[in-house]
């Protein structure tokens, strides 16, 4: 019924739109407003609307809207609905491919644009462009200068320059070689963004910035986007992770681990009603416990051979990955929006070190170690009591971080099942290794 019901507000307000484009009926700019910003409520995917029904209304507005038209906004909006999540891009011809393409990238070019259309027209490029090689490899050099330059760590305000590296990650998704020369600067470009230069013995390098405030949730927003197009590029030329510009492994492994710590993941625990909790049975056991735990360790005076987390914060060198990039309080710690955001800087930095365990097991292999630890002995001395048995949340800093501690402690479901299969990705590319390391113990 509701399906039937959206189908036939699409179809009259579709048919409203048309009659201004083709008859121009006397309808005023705020009418048409008024159309988009109704069909941008209508819920998608709309079933039984065919794809070139759509196309139509895009074409139709693109060719009929102009920058400075009061529905072109809203306009935007719907492109990127359209293109996201109504019809397959490849149902767009190359000559309807370059209408929209060739509408944003004008709007784009314009000068004295307002950040909140940029931001509207960079979201419809976005998903215009994403894994559609085909159509849009015409387009890479336009395409390429302006995102370049909408991308650099300059550009205020950030939601500008985040929805510009999105589009860059977009554009990059199964592109294969049509894009190769313009990899190396894109990928520079995203560095930028979460690195700064440093100059030491193994000369000049961009390591991880220690000094972006992740207490900004516009900054976490960026750091987490700029890891989701890395992971795109990464997967497609698989020559950058030895490029002598950075230690990528290094960057992805600072980033996974940022604000993983007893003071941020028992925060999290505390907060019953953060969205970042999992309802599962799993996670009210794990909350049951952690609880009772607490009660025993206010009543109970006996001594344990556990070494515990001093109630007073304190930084133990590696211990706190959070330290330089997130040193902020429990408060802080326990805010939903901050909890959700530095979960996706983790899913996202998983899914940069998947791409490499694909495209460059060996390269990955010898830095095993940071990621997998050679013994779970300093890990099972804090975390396990008299009986050898795991406590439901993290109870020391003052070890080695692994995977292993994201896949057991980490509160959020989508992290730890990233998790596992970024540890998959490791072990399928690396089985010839493994099968060397196997015959040399034996």
């Amino acid at each position: 019924m509701v399906t039937q019901k959206s189908l036939q507000q699409l179809q009259t307000l579709a048919l409203h739109f048309y009659r201004y484009v083709n008859n121009n009926d006397g309808r005023n700019p705020t009418t048409i407003l008024e159309l988009f910003n109704d069909l941008d409520a209508i819920d998608a995917p709309i079933k039984n609307v065919s794809d070139q029904q759509i196309i139509d209304i895009l074409i139709a507005g693109c060719k009929s809207l102009t920058l400075d038209h009061e529905a072109f906004p809203a306009f935007c909006k719907f492109m990127f609905k359209a293109c996201a999540k109504q019809i397959r891009l490849t149902s767009l011809r190359s000559s309807q491919f370059e209408v929209c393409i060739i509408f944003l990238l004008d709007g784009l070019e314009q000068t004295g644009t307002t950040a909140e259309l940029r931001v509207d027209m960079l979201r419809a490029l976005s998903a215009l462009v994403f894994e559609n090689a085909s159509n849009a490899s015409k387009y890479y050099p336009r395409v390429s200068n302006l995102l370049l330059g909408l991308a650099d760590r300059s550009t205020r305000p950030l939601e500008v320059r985040r929805m510009a590296i999105n589009c860059i990650g977009n554009s990059c998704a199964n592109a294969g070689s049509k894009l190769q020369s313009y990899y190396p600067s894109y990928y520079q470009a995203l560095l930028s963004n979460v690195c700064v230069i440093t100059h030491g013995s193994h000369g000049t390098m961009m390591v991880a910035s220690s000094s972006l405030d992740f207490t900004d949730s516009a900054v976490r927003k960026v750091a987490s986007s700029t890891l989701r197009a890395l992971q795109f590029v990464l997967s497609q030329d698989k020559t950058l992770v030895t490029n002598p510009l950075c230690d990528i492994i290094q960057i992805v492994h600072k980033f996974i681990f940022t604000s993983v710590s007893t003071q941020a993941y028992n925060a999290m625990m505390r907060e019953d009603t953060t969205p970042l909790q999992v309802a599962t049975t799993t996670s009210r056991i794990r909350m049951a416990r952690f609880q009772q735990q607490q009660q025993q360790q206010i009543t109970s005076k006996r001594s344990s051979h556990i070494s515990w987390r001093s109630t007073e914060p304190r930084i133990i060198g590696l211990a706190s990955s959070d330290s330089e990039l997130s040193d902020t309080g429990d408060t802080t710690m326990a805010n939903p929006r901050r909890q959700r955001d530095d979960a996706k800087i983790r899913i996202n930095a998983l899914l940069c070190l998947s791409a490499i365990a694909k495209t460059s097991p060996r390269v990955l292999y010898p830095h095993w170690p940071k990621f997998i630890p050679d013994t779970f002995s300093i890990f099972l001395g804090n975390n396990t009591d008299q009986h050898d048995h795991l406590y439901p949340t993290l109870q020391s800093d003052n070890q080695p971080l692994s995977l292993f501690t994201l896949l057991l402690y980490d509160p959020t479901l989508t992290v730890r099942t990233a998790v596992c299969n970024t540890l998959i990705a490791m072990l399928d590319g690396s089985k010839q290794y493994l099968s060397v390391a196997s015959e040399r113990l034996a």
